[in-house]
């Protein structure tokens, strides 16, 4: 296994393919979920491209955050950037997933001369309104089944009034059950399980590593920053933007998708049918495509 010291921080990573070509950091979502899972699209895209792809630091195989230390969204942008230069990358290519959206996008506010251009792949921009995305995909199979307690929890999501935290807060209760993971093209455990078995080595670490994940997500849920707004962040950008989304995704919803094709002046939309929130997973080649369609372009 890889390490390189960040900040005195010991964060794991994986580096792909040849320096003298465009290089692509990937980060991942979650919150917590580790580059692992990705791993098999980083080869992929490095037989392609120059591709790093990291453990975010609190993670899986990345040391642990300390119990007393304050380590919100803006906090993991900034270790990205102190990565960047410990690599000794001179610029790249973020693309982010999910969270990994977020700090993408933030990462390219922050660091404009850092970066070559930026992918989104089902973002999550605003904690606001992906619970609110959530909360409207998830209303039609309610009403149908006149399931009143929970209309009422969608309705309290969708309220004008109320806090992007608590916002959030309350989309995360949903329970999706076999029924609703249907109705929301949720992809199926077994399918997922058989994916990672063929194309995912074991990384043979030990427990502690696994149970980094809550530890991550509780520091950054408990983060103010995290419940920020940050769409305005993308008509700043100055450098090609690709948004890469799944046509049953609940993390980025219509209105952000809407949003991006009507404020991002050098933005491309690309929308992948019958796909949800893994888009890599569902049509790794099609993926792979739109990737090196984008990243030859810029």
């Amino acid at each position: 296994m890889a390490f390189i010291k960040v900040d005195k921080k010991n964060i794991y990573y994986e580096e792909y393919g040849d320096r003298g070509k465009p290089t692509i950091v990937y980060l991942h979502g979650g919150p917590g979920e580790s580059c692992l899972t990705y791993s098999y699209q980083a080869k992929e895209l490095g037989k392609i491209f120059h591709v790093i792809s990291f453990d975010q630091y609190g993670v899986f195989r990345s040391d642990a955050i300390l119990e007393d230390e304050v380590a919100g969204v803006f906090f993991h942008v900034e270790l990205i950037e102190k990565m960047r230069i410990a690599l000794d990358i001179k610029s790249w290519i973020p693309l982010g997933h999910s969270f990994g959206g977020m700090l993408a996008l933030i990462y390219a506010h922050c660091y404009p001369d850092s970066i070559d251009a930026v992918i989104y792949d089902c973002p999550m921009w605003s904690a606001f309104h992906t619970a609110r995305a959530i909360a409207l995909a998830v209303k039609p199979y309610y009403e149908q089944k006149e399931m009143n307690v929970q209309l009422e929890l969608v309705d309290e999501i969708l309220k004008d009034t109320i806090s992007p935290r608590e916002a959030f807060m309350k989309a995360m209760t949903i329970e999706f059950d076999n029924g609703l993971d249907r109705f929301c093209h949720v992809i199926e455990s077994d399918r997922y399980n058989a994916y990672i078995n063929e194309h995912i080595s074991d990384p043979q670490v030990s427990d502690e590593c696994w149970g980094k994940y809550i530890s991550f997500r509780q520091k950054i849920f408990e983060a103010e920053d995290f419940y920020g707004d940050y769409l305005q962040y993308l008509c700043k950008i100055d450098k090609p933007q690709l948004l890469i989304v799944g046509e049953y995704d609940m993390t980025c919803g219509s209105y952000e998708q809407e949003w991006f094709k009507k404020n991002v002046q050098n933005g491309t939309v690309q929308i992948l049918e019958n796909s949800a929130h893994l888009s890599w997973f569902e049509y790794p080649e099609k993926y792979t495509e739109l990737v090196t369609c984008f990243v030859d372009a810029v």
